[in-house]
């Protein structure tokens, strides 16, 4: 008798459950092509995350004190250890982080610019973004982090906030570097630290990233956009 490798196994057991589902739909074209790998599976449907339009609405302009604003868990995923990086690289900066999670041990040597908040109602969210001088999406360089755009990234281009995101498959199926967004190699600081002072020295490139990020989200993300997207995978399952 012929006994399965473990990663046999493990391949079967992962793949279980995208065979059981209807329809697997993938929040990026980056990763409906790993799904469809390590499920064998045909074509995977997209729809972006998007964020909620009642709350994340436009209303962002440039800011009398720039704040570098990152929201989120504090997770490899994130790359907090490139934004701490960054905010060593640009001193004359501030930085704002809410959150808290695994890597939050890494704040306790944090730089004297950043302030760090552990949480925020998600209601105020949008008004953390719109005052902000500018949002910082994820830096990390796991395959993960190549494959997805957070939530906040959608939340930040719903406000009209200028957004500065690790330049990645993913993020390209959305954002164009210079025109929506401000796109960083991942894990790179003084790329991010550049960026940021960038945006803080120049309101014109600050106010043409925020409104391309805005015009982006329209486009690809809004509400509208992905309740069409979602109703026409819904009836081609009936």
């Amino acid at each position: 008798m012929r006994v399965p490798s473990r990663h046999a196994r493990s391949r079967r057991s992962t793949a279980a459950p995208f065979a059981a589902a209807d329809v697997v739909v993938a929040d990026t074209e980056a990763d409906a092509q790993f799904f469809a790998g390590l499920a064998g599976l045909g074509e995977v449907p997209v729809c972006f995350v998007g964020a909620e339009d009642r709350l994340f609405k436009p209303g962002w302009s440039p800011p009398d004190r720039f704040v570098a604003l990152f929201v989120g868990k504090l997770i490899p995923l994130q790359g907090v250890e490139t934004i701490l990086g960054a905010a060593r690289e640009a001193p004359e900066i501030e930085f704002r982080l809410v959150g808290s999670g695994q890597l939050e041990g890494l704040l306790a040597a944090r730089p004297s610019n950043v302030e760090h908040v552990p949480w925020v109602e998600y209601a105020e969210l949008p008004a953390e973004l719109r005052r902000a001088g500018c949002a910082l999406g994820i830096f990390g360089t796991t395959g993960k982090a190549q494959r997805v755009i957070p939530n906040k990234a959608f939340q930040a281009i719903a406000c009209a906030a200028p957004l500065v995101t690790a330049d990645t498959p993913a993020a390209r199926e959305l954002l164009i570097d210079e025109e929506s967004a401000l796109l960083v190699p991942p894990g790179d600081a003084q790329a991010l630290a550049h960026a940021v002072r960038r945006l803080a020295a120049d309101s014109t490139l600050s106010g043409r990233i925020a409104a391309g990020g805005r015009a982006a989200y329209e486009r690809e993300a809004s509400e509208a956009i992905l309740g069409t997207r979602w109703r026409a995978i819904v009836e081609r399952l009936l």
